[in-house]
């Protein structure tokens, strides 16, 4: 036995990990991000690494807005008051007395923010470049100075970050003629991603991402490796999840996914949203430079997505191959052998890096073999090998293939679940028949289709 295997399989997810966020900073270095973060975090003790990460992003080459939340201030606040003050669907009913508490607590926040910014050499800065207009009524309530926002001066924003500047907004708008109106954050950074060209939105709060508890997964989505959570869904997840389980989820949650829908577009405008825990070390750097991240990513864009291989892939597939290789689960295969039957092959790529592979090789007679099915080792638990293995069943299928069938050593049970039965090597075509290698003693299976 090999005890050095271990101390290899760790040393190349390190070396993985780190050529995923050189991969990362490529990709992001002169792209913007919104985050819109929650005031309730200034007083958890991570909040100032929240910060240092946020720094850190901006010093690499990505472009920052920050939208603040305020309510947790503002109940502070209102708190000392007698004043009457009502949330009502998420909105704040603000009338005039309240917008002298609002505005104070919207400076104390947002000069929160731009201390830690200062504090890690980043120039953060703070302006009204809202023009809003009055909620009005609605439903016969009367909201008085809550607002809307109307437009955002986004010539002066972009004109910032191009300074290298990092523009922290706050929940304060103005209209014509300067009345002031108490704004939700998270409407302004809306807006900010309609307006703006911008990759991604980030809701970092003091609480969870979407939960998993009492919600059936939907079909297509993923949970994160601690269950807790979804770790990724597409549009259509969300839209199935909104329509069949709206009343499991809170009222928050249920409207940042709207809100996921709005700003994300298929062909352009952002790219994905991600929802995470604030409280959580690291999450931020976890969802920009890891496809597993540690929250919710919201995409409309295929996040995942199997394609066939080209050459240009055979150094993936055989370091994917490899490790199965050394333990014995495959056979065999130099990079020869790969690109000779590339046509074949088949790779699960996340955001252009590829993290599984399969085969599919055609015989005469209406067969096929299905092989070198191999997954990241980090990727395991994320259903990658089930999705490449039904995506070569489904292919075989239009391809008029009337038997599949595989040589395993010991992965014969997670097959079954496939449909695919027991064979003896004598029901092999005739070819692999004359190929098959009694001393590996390989397990034959089946699948009709």
């Amino acid at each position: 036995m090999n005890t050095q295997l271990p101390q290899r399989y760790a040393d190349r997810a390190s070396v993985n990990t780190i050529r995923e966020v050189f991969d990362y900073i490529r990709r992001y270095r002169g792209k913007t991000f919104v985050l819109k973060i929650e005031d309730s975090l200034i007083a958890h003790p991570l909040f100032p690494l929240l910060m240092k990460d946020i720094v850190q992003l901006h010093d690499i080459g990505i472009h920052m807005i920050i939208v603040t939340g305020t309510r947790t201030t503002i109940e502070k606040h209102l708190a000392k008051t007698t004043l009457d003050t009502r949330v009502v669907k998420g909105i704040r009913v603000t009338p005039k007395p309240a917008m002298d508490h609002v505005k104070l607590a919207a400076m104390e926040v947002v000069q929160a923010f731009i201390s830690h910014l200062s504090a890690g050499n980043a120039n953060g800065i703070m302006g009204n470049w809202i023009r809003a207009r009055s909620l009005g009524v609605c439903e016969g309530l009367d909201y008085q100075y809550t607002g809307q926002v109307e437009k955002i001066q986004s010539d002066i924003v972009h004109k910032l970050l191009g300074q290298n500047f990092i523009p922290v907004i706050y929940n304060i708008g103005m209209n014509a003629t300067g009345d002031c109106y108490n704004l939700n954050s998270d409407q302004i950074a809306l807006q900010l991603c309609l307006d703006l060209d911008i990759e991604k939105l980030f809701f970092i709060r003091a609480q969870e991402a979407i939960p998993t508890a009492g919600i059936e997964l939907a079909p297509g989505s993923q949970v994160h490796p601690n269950g807790k959570i979804y770790s990724n869904m597409d549009l259509d997840q969300v839209d199935f999840m909104l329509s069949q389980y709206r009343d499991r989820l809170s009222f928050e949650n249920q409207a940042l996914l709207s809100y996921s829908k709005q700003v994300i577009d298929r062909d352009r405008g952002v790219k994905r949203v991600h929802i995470i825990d604030g409280r959580r070390e690291g999450r931020l750097l976890q969802e920009v430079f890891s496809s597993i991240g540690g929250g919710t990513l919201i995409y409309g864009n295929q996040y995942a997505h199997i394609r066939r291989a080209t050459l240009g892939d055979v150094p993936e597939i055989l370091h994917l191959l490899d490790g199965y290789m050394q333990k014995g689960n495959l056979v065999m295969r130099t990079a020869a052998d790969i690109k000779n039957k590339i046509d074949s092959y088949h790779i699960y790529a996340v955001d252009h890096a590829v993290y599984g592979c399969c085969a599919l090789y055609e015989l005469d007679g209406g067969w096929a073999e299905i092989g070198a099915v191999a997954v990241n080792d980090a990727y395991k638990s994320k259903g990658i090998g089930r999705g490449l293995l039904q995506y070569l069943i489904q292919t075989a299928r239009k391809k008029q293939i009337q038997t599949l069938f595989l040589l395993t050593t010991q992965a014969a049970d997670w097959f079954f679940e496939f449909g695919f039965v027991w064979a003896s090597p004598s029901a092999l075509p005739e070819r692999r028949r004359e190929e098959y290698n009694p001393e590996r003693n390989s397990r034959v299976l089946l699948l009709k289709l």
